[in-house]
């Protein structure tokens, strides 16, 4: 399992979810959960860079990774901060896809509004992944599961392209305004 972590902290990487140490994955094996250090960078992980999750050394998410693992049956999680959905997150309560898929698997995108580390915080993403898979924290990015690390993966990038149309749309219709297109 951790070759796929390693795979997908690449591909978040190269899809921009992810910049700089941003971001934090965590799947179980044997009955263990594994998530990444603090200040890891995703796109170069080593076996190294995988903790219990208990581990003082694992990352300052991990209180909501345990609390999705605690609530739902998935066996991985991860986080990430693509540009798109963070913007929209930061002028929206909900994302509504306009695409085909972000309609068909999602049909609405929650917009979690609590703090990141206040009380609730772990408590209201896990209740939104139970729910949905995925849900976007206000100014903070994606979380998203799944039964492994590539299907959150998959789910994190059908809310980043529905969030990517949604504010192109959005600008296109502005212009259009602007211009008197028709």
């Amino acid at each position: 399992m951790i070759k796929e972590a390693i795979h997908v902290g690449k591909l978040l990487f190269h899809s921009r979810l992810i910049d700089g140490a941003s971001g934090n994955l965590s799947f179980k094996e044997n009955g263990r959960i594994m998530i990444t250090k603090t200040g890891s960078n995703l796109e170069s992980l080593e076996e190294s860079d995988f903790v219990p999750i208990d581990s003082p050394n694992a990352s300052r998410d991990k209180a909501v990774h345990a609390k999705i693992y605690e609530i739902s049956d998935f066996n991985a999680v991860l986080h990430c901060h693509g540009v798109f959905n963070v913007v929209l997150s930061l002028r929206m309560d909900e994302i509504i896809p306009l695409d085909l898929e972000g309609k068909l698997y999602f049909g609405k995108i929650e917009v979690v509004k609590e703090e990141f580390g206040k009380e609730g915080y772990a408590n209201a993403i896990a209740k939104k992944i139970q729910e949905r898979g995925v849900v976007i924290a206000r100014g903070h990015g994606i979380y998203s599961a799944g039964k492994s690390l590539r299907e959150a993966f998959n789910k994190a990038c059908y809310v980043e392209h529905s969030c990517e149309v949604l504010y192109y749309s959005d600008v296109l219709d502005k212009l259009e305004h602007r211009k008197g297109w028709e």
